[in-house]
Order: C-alpha cells, then sequence, then structure tokens
C-alpha cells in the first residue's frame, strides 16, 4: 500500500514547488559568489553540483578571484535537491515513513571574506533526506601566509569535511552515497561521510605539486550517544602529476566500546584521480583495523570503489561506479551505479541512475533526482 507523505515533506515540497513558479524562464535566481563576482554558476559548475577546474581553484583560493574585489550580495544562498527513486526514502521497514518522490534537500549557506586572508563558510540543512536537517559546515579558515609565497601554508577551524581523495556529500553527482564513506565498523559509528568538529593545517598547494593536511579533533562522532575519549588525527597526503593525482591518509581514533573497553582504529586508504579532458577516473582503496569494535573482538575492515565520468558535451554526462566495503564481522556489501546527467539551465543538473545493490540480498533501484542552485 503506498505511503503518503509525513506533513513535514509535503509542506517542504509544496514551498519549494511555489517559490520555483515565481521564478520562470531563465534561471530563477542568482546564487551567492556568481552575484559577487558577476558570472553565472556555470563559472565553477559546469553542472551542478560538480566542480570544474576554476571552481576548485576558487576554493582553494579561499572563495577569492585574484584581481577581482566582489560585490555586494545577498548574503544567503540555497540549494534544493528533487529526487523520485522506484523505493521509498523513509528509514523503516520497506521505506516507511516517506513516499517515493521526496524533496531530499533543502540547504542554505552563506560565505565571505574577512580581510584579505579569512574566509568563512556555514552551510544548514533545512531538510537532508526528506527529514528536518542539521548544521553541515561551520568553519572559519586563514592563510597564513602571504598568497604569493612560495610554500601556501592555510589553517580552518570548526565543523568540516575530512580531507578525503573524493568529496562525499556537497560534490556528489548521484543521489547513491559512496559505501566507503557510510562505512562504519561493528559498534564504532565513526565514518567518512559526516563532518568532523577540530582544527585542520595544510601545507603545499593541494591544486600543483605536493601538499600535506594534518587534523586534529575530539573522539566523538556526530549523533553519537558515546561519549567523547582523547583526540583523532588524520594525515592526507597528496601529489599532482599532470592529469594524475596520487593521494594517502591515515586516520587514528578511539571509541567506548564497552565498560571499561576501548577501540583503538585506524583507517588507510590510497586514491589514483585522472582528470584530462573529457575523462575523469577516480579509485580509491581503503583498509581498516579496530582493536574492539565489538567488546573484546577485533575486526579488519577493508572498502573502496572505482568511478568513471565523461562529458559527452558541456550540459551532458555519464557516470559509471562499482564499490564493496567488507568486515571480518560478515558484512559484505557491493553496488554498482550508472547515471546519466543534464544541465538545463546554468544553475541546475538533472541526473537519472541505476543503482544495482547487493546488501547481501540483490536489489534494483532507480533514482531522479533535480539540483538548483537558488
Amino acid at each position: 500500500m503506498p505511503i503518503s507523505p509525513c506533513p513535514f515533506a509535503r509542506r517542504a515540497l509544496a514551498a519549494v514547488l511555489c517559490a520555483l513558479a515565481l521564478f520562470p524562464g531563465r534561471a530563477w535566481a542568482i546564487p551567492l559568489f556568481s552575484d559577487q563576482y558577476a558570472v553565472t554558476c556555470q563559472k565553477c559548475h559546469s553542472i551542478v553540483p560538480r566542480l570544474n577546474a576554476f571552481g576548485a581553484a576558487f576554493m582553494a583560493n579561499g572563495y577569492r578571484i585574484r584581481g577581482v574585489t566582489p560585490g555586494p550580495a545577498f548574503p544567503v544562498a540555497a540549494r534544493v535537491n528533487l529526487v523520485d527513486s522506484s523505493a521509498y526514502q523513509g528509514d523503516g521497514p520497506d521505506g516507511g515513513g516517506l513516499p517515493k518522490a521526496i524533496v531530499d534537500e533543502v540547504e542554505l549557506f552563506t560565505a565571505g571574506l574577512v580581510g584579505s586572508r579569512t574566509n568563512y563558510f556555514v552551510e544548514q540543512y533545512v531538510v537532508d533526506g526528506g527529514e528536518h536537517g542539521s548544521l553541515r559546515d561551520a568553519w572559519v579558515g586563514q592563510r597564513v601566509n602571504p598568497w604569493d609565497a612560495r610554500i601556501p601554508v592555510s589553517i580552518q577551524a570548526g565543523q568540516f569535511t575530512l580531507p578525503i581523495p573524493v568529496d562525499p556529500e556537497t560534490f556528489r553527482e548521484s543521489y547513491q552515497h559512496y559505501a566507503l564513506y557510510d562505512q562504519t565498523v561493528g559498534n564504532n559509528p565513526f565514518n567518512f561521510f559526516d563532518d568532523k568538529d577540530g582544527g585542520k593545517v595544510t601545507v603545499g598547494d593541494t591544486l600543483h605539486g605536493a601538499s600535506v593536511q594534518f587534523f586534529a579533533g575530539p573522539g566523538h562522532d556526530q549523533g553519537s550517544s558515546l561519549p567523547t575519549v582523547g583526540t583523532d588525527t588524520m594525515t592526507y597526503a597528496q601529489q599532482v602529476l599532470g592529469p594524475f593525482t596520487l593521494s594517502g591518509y591515515h586516520y587514528e581514533g578511539q571509541r567506548p566500546s564497552g565498560p571499561d573497553l576501548l577501540d583503538r582504529f585506524d583507517r588507510t586508504g590510497f586514491a589514483i584521480v585522472f582528470n584530462e579532458g573529457r575523462w575523469t577516473s577516480e579509485n580509491t582503496l581503503q583498509t581498516g583495523w579496530d582493536s574492539s569494535c565489538y567488546p573484546g573482538v577485533g575486526c579488519a575492515s577493508s572498502g573502496g570503489f572505482s568511478q568513471l565520468r565523461y562529458a559527452l558535451s558541456p550540459r551532458f554526462y555519464a557516470l559509471a561506479r562499482y564499490e564493496g566495503i567488507s568486515d571480518s564481522t560478515g558484512v559484505f556489501t557491493r553496488d554498482g551505479v550508472l547515471l546519466l546527467g543534464y544541465r538545463p539551465s546554468h544553475n541546475s543538473g538533472f541526473t537519472i541512475e541505476d543503482v544495482v545493490e547487493h546488501v547481501p540480498q540483490t536489489t534494483n533501484t532507480m533514482n531522479a533526482q533535480l539540483t538548483i542552485g537558488i
């Protein structure tokens, strides 16, 4: 029997559709950065939400375009993601609680510059997964040395995504999450998808040559009821060689595993990213060890994915991904994603994808999503 939308999702859907109806024809509205610098969204996103080379440089340079002074702009922008799926989208049995078509995400964000070297960013989910959302990002960044220094040094503090080879959320094109970044082991709630509180130091240019990033933050995870234990640390190293980017990372931390027991865990990964012309290939492998993922039980874990993207034209692309995770407790999942994407306007993207998943039964799901920057 079809499940009707919950009242919150129904009200959110009506509000979004009414808002979009007020802006027919052109691109509905102009997001924050494009208004500040008098450019279209396409300047940084060939197809929303993916960043192109200019967008990656813009972000790495602290939301600055060298030689251009940003103009005034309304300080808040938004991103809306609408989804229609062949599967119910709730978390209950058979997706209970939400229908197949939902307002998946409504995000508000603000960002700006403070002086010549400081910038900030705040991203708040009003709706996330069709439910009430929460804070995603809230951080301040500081360039330590001058912009023309031979070896750039910067610091970041607050709540932000960990430094990993492929962004797990904000710039992900598929509706299907990366299984590797959602992976948890036993009773340990740590994963790479959720943001972390803490501080990060970056040494080197993340777009050219060699760079390294060091993270440290409280030993705690968003949404977890476990007490904070010690300090988590992470090192991420990267080398850009023409169209290839080679990277590796190592994460260590502790979590409570039972009365007077601690799970001391680590995650180590390596990635190769290729980006040349119309082709992009992203490949990541990760291994892990938990000393006590269940009380007194040590667990080995592993996972990875390989993703290939091809731009058929400036407005049309295809993407394929194969991924899997496993651990010594018996967890074993695999899935494949085939996706076609299109840019209807400079500030929007439309995708349709087919997901074949084995967890452990095999299922097939079709997802269509429309993402709009407002």
